[in-house]
């Protein structure tokens, strides 16, 4: 199951590959089931707006907003 969820964090751009490929490898075994239900919403996202909400913060729809504050966050650790 991780495996197929790492492939699909492989996005058009190498900057969403590495965030998201990060985040899956050291934060999503520690995730609830919701908030894992949502970060398969976010990756039926399109690039250009993931884009937009993990490195430009841009606002995620509410149902959204804690997963892509939880993947922020990593980023700066």
């Amino acid at each position: 199951m991780l495996k197929k969820l790492l492939w699909r964090c492989r996005r058009g751009t190498k900057e969403l590959d590495l965030i998201l490929t990060k985040f899956v490898e050291e934060n999503y075994a520690e995730l609830g089931g919701q908030e894992r239900d949502n970060f398969d919403l976010l990756l039926e996202t399109q690039d250009p707006v993931l884009t937009e909400w993990l490195c430009f913060n841009g606002l995620p729809p509410a149902h959204l907003e804690s997963i892509v504050h939880q993947i922020r966050r990593s980023r700066e650790r």
